[in-house]
């Protein structure tokens, strides 16, 4: 009776990794995805307060044995600036067991260019030859299993480099925290003076979500919000494809011209209710003011509007959910 009791329990909280092969194990499941800090650059800035730079950040399992076992493109790039790249990077995981924790080796690749959007053109990472990549000792990420969540950090002091620029030592530091839906990242870097060259220490990390994908339509009257209710000149948009934090698209013609509007889907917690909610919301493209917006739990597989002018709908990808691109 007792056992059939605890059963659902256990099943709801497993054991947690106990050695370290479990602890890779897991970490490899938690860390592929997409994330993004949107929710908390929405929030500093409804409190007037100055915002983290809004980041996203892609995290591919690929395939290249002449690296490691567990390599990962990553690229990573500011949304509000048209998705402009900052960094790309191969990551290698592998046990550390004399530290009895998961080593992080960075690699970077000789042509950033050559390499954008190789999660989606594996025949770039094909043509790479391994030799080529870069890596700088001492500026590897040690992961340890806290038994909630992985903590990452590098050995105090380790990791520097002659900046090509001024000419000045750097040395950079990174402080991590990997959950199964989250990675906070924070990265500090200094000059041989001691001066803040970027990053700050005294700030909260940069609170990245995994993403989740969403397909969906929309459909608007070409007179806008003025039509009446008897216009049937609609304009109809459909493979539409959004992630819950923060992605916005604009609305077109048939014709592929942009009309004024946009769509945004956004996972938002409301000052004035402190309730999580999962957001499709209609905004003025140039301006970003709120037309409207319609709220579900957030996690909803399925999320619409209908403002009689507008209407949309959008549905959770059936499948690898935490990538847009699969």
């Amino acid at each position: 009776m007792v056992l059939a009791l605890l059963l659902p329990l256990l099943l709801a909280h497993p054991a947690a990794p106990q050695n370290l092969e479990e602890q890779l194990e897991l970490f490899l499941r938690w860390f592929p995805g997409e994330y993004d800090n949107h929710e908390q650059v929405f929030r500093a800035r409804a409190k007037g307060e100055k915002p983290h730079e809004h980041l996203h950040h892609i995290f591919a399992p690929v395939e290249l044995p002449a690296v490691g076992e567990h390599v990962f493109y990553v690229q990573q790039s500011f949304p509000e600036e048209g998705g402009r790249i900052y960094r790309q990077r191969l990551y290698r995981f592998t046990p550390n067991r004399e530290r009895q924790a998961i080593q992080l080796t960075i690699f970077s690749f000789p042509d950033d260019q050559a390499m954008v959007d190789a999660h989606l053109h594996p025949e770039k990472l094909a043509r790479l030859d391994p030799s080529t990549l870069r890596s700088i000792p001492g500026c590897e990420v040690y992961w340890h299993f806290t038994g909630e969540y992985f903590e990452g950090r590098m050995d105090e002091g380790a990791c520097s480099f002659i900046s090509p620029r001024s000419g000045k030592r750097i040395t950079i530091h990174d402080d991590l925290k990997l959950t199964a839906e989250e990675i906070w990242i924070r990265d500090v870097a200094r000059d041989e003076e001691g001066n803040l060259v970027f990053g700050d220490p005294e700030r909260e990390h940069h609170k990245n979500r995994k993403v989740l994908y969403y397909d969906g339509w929309a459909a608007v009257k070409r007179a806008g919000p003025a039509a009446s209710a008897e216009d049937r000149d609609w304009i109809g948009m459909r493979g539409l494809r959004l992630h819950n934090e923060g992605d916005r698209i604009r609305l077109k013609t048939e014709a592929g011209e942009p009309l004024p509007w946009e769509i945004q889907l956004a996972r938002l917690t409301y000052e004035q209710t402190q309730v999580p909610v999962f957001t499709l919301r209609v905004l003025e493209a140039e301006s970003g003011r709120l037309i409207g917006y319609a709220w579900a739990e957030p996690g909803a597989k399925r999320l619409g509007i209908n403002l009689g002018w507008l209407q949309a709908g959008f549905t959770l990808k059936a499948s690898d959910p935490h990538f847009g691109f699969r």
